[in-house]
């Protein structure tokens, strides 16, 4: 999707409580998809999938180091 992602795990939305960070980056339950929009086309992104009744939450940035960092509750717990 992208060379490198910074992830904010506390962005993600939850369809269950209790979920620590390794259940939020990993399971299958959340039933999730991803996609990456280039940051002048944000807003609209987001403006049609609620068109559609979808929800869209903001929860990565690309970056220019090839890595993909996780943070949840203050800490990395992926790099």
């Amino acid at each position: 999707m992208a060379g490198g992602l910074a992830i904010d795990l506390n962005a993600v939305p939850k369809k269950y409580d209790g979920l620590d960070g390794t259940e939020l980056a990993i399971s299958e339950s959340q039933e999730r998809m991803a996609v990456v929009v280039a940051p002048e086309n944000r807003e609209a992104f987001l403006a049609a999938a609620q068109r559609e009744n979808l929800e869209a939450t903001v929860v990565a940035s690309v970056t220019e180091s090839p890595r993909l960092v996780m943070e949840w509750n203050g800490n990395t717990i992926v790099d």
